[in-house]
């Protein structure tokens, strides 16, 4: 996320957020409204986190009988797409992969409420960040 964008969310999506310092996670069911405005702003979903709130802390992976299970994903952009249709599939991937999150069967752990951390960019900043001009819109 760009910390410097984080003051546009609207205070509603806030109020449904656990943060941590400067960064912002949602309960899985909250997800899609936050996607929805972000896609909505025109700003890519550079990936999700699993976080798990014990107190103001975090936890990222779920303990199972046999490892500790991470849960995250990253979508880049493809080298010839357009920033826009960049926007589109990485919404779509993600808020795929956070819909289909359950709890691991084989965890030692009761199941709680699973919070996802969006790390988003606009175009600008990715533009800064990479020196990539993307395909025409």
């Amino acid at each position: 996320m760009n910390n410097r964008d984080h003051e546009g969310i609207p205070e509603e999506l806030i109020q449904n957020a656990f943060s941590n310092g400067e960064e912002f996670a949602w309960k899985q069911e909250d997800c899609g409204q936050v996607i929805d405005w972000l896609r909505h702003k025109g700003n890519a979903i550079l990936g999700i986190e699993l976080w798990l709130p014990e107190g103001q802390n975090i936890r990222t992976g779920i303990k199972t009988k046999t490892e500790l299970v991470i849960y995250c994903t990253a979508c880049d952009p493809l080298e010839t797409e357009r920033w826009d249709d960049y926007v589109d599939r990485s919404a779509k991937l993600v808020i795929g992969a956070i819909n289909s999150f359950s709890w691991p069967e084989d965890t030692v752990e009761p199941p709680r409420p699973a919070y996802f951390n969006i790390t988003w960019a606009s175009r600008e900043w990715f533009r800064e960040q990479s020196g990539d001009d993307f395909a025409e819109d």
